[in-house]
């Protein structure tokens, strides 16, 4: 069901390469993007989880592939990279879903999960973009988008490391545009609202919990993975090629409230 009707918002024949991929929110979007004519890399942690996935969308009658990619580790970031350019023959996006979620109170967090949420949330992204940004620059094409947080921008108790890691994401995107823009490559970021997936699960383990979460959104609801599908296929397609350095806020209201 390739969305070729309309060129400024089509993604057919792009070749995207989806950081955690096979998550809670990575697997819809490779799904969504598959079903409108991407070619579509699944990059996870959980090989087997990727490969599977993979394999849906080819028998759904997508083009996918799929491999292990550890954002930790430089050397996994630019295998994948490189994964998606010989088998596609060029890299026009990244998508990177790929994080973890730590809360806890600043005077219990440990140094262990402060330094782990940097590495992955931040560092990691950060990884993952340079790679990307050797392909595109040279290429002078592409467009990356990281998931960034409405933590990006309003302040919670006890998310002292995941709210810092979310705010450097939405930085270092802007930074990284400004640097790449001359070469025609955009990075830009969405920030979504709580959205029910494994990642979001302590926020939504007890009822009052949250109640607490659901009164901060102005819109009543949580977020969907559905709800990102339209930015991310806006952000990666010809509609928004004007578009760079931008956290485009998908939350119901939360950031602004």
């Amino acid at each position: 069901m390739p969305s070729g009707s309309d060129p400024y918002f089509s993604v057919a024949g792009l070749s995207i390469l989806i950081a955690g991929g096979a998550g809670g929110l990575g697997a819809p979007l490779a799904k969504a993007l598959s079903a409108r004519g991407a070619r579509v890399v699944v990059a996870d942690m959980d090989e087997g989880r990727a490969g599977t996935l993979a394999d849906e969308l080819i028998a759904a009658g997508g083009e996918a592939s799929s491999v292990r990619l550890d954002v930790v580790d430089g050397a996994s970031c630019a295998a994948a990279v490189n994964l998606t350019v010989r088998q596609y023959g060029r890299l026009d996006g990244v998508v990177n879903a790929s994080g973890i979620y730590r809360v806890a109170p600043a005077l219990e967090l440990a140094d262990a999960e402060w330094e782990r949420t940097l590495d992955i949330n931040v560092s990691g992204a950060f990884r993952l973009a340079r790679e990307a940004g050797r392909v595109m620059v040279e290429q002078r094409h592409g467009s990356i988008v990281s998931l960034a947080s409405v933590s990006s921008t309003v302040a919670n108790p006890n998310y002292a490391a995941y709210a810092a890691s979310k705010a450097a994401v939405a930085h270092v995107t802007r930074v990284l545009a400004v640097e790449w823009a001359r070469h025609g490559v955009r990075v830009n970021a969405i920030g979504p609202a709580v959205t029910p997936t494994p990642l979001a699960a302590p926020i939504l383990a007890t009822e009052s919990s949250r109640a607490s979460a659901l009164a901060r959104i102005p819109m009543g609801r949580f977020g969907a993975p559905d709800d990102l599908v339209a930015a991310t296929i806006f952000l990666l397609s010809q509609g928004s090629s004007f578009v760079t350095g931008q956290t485009i806020y998908v939350d119901g209201g939360r950031s602004i409230s």
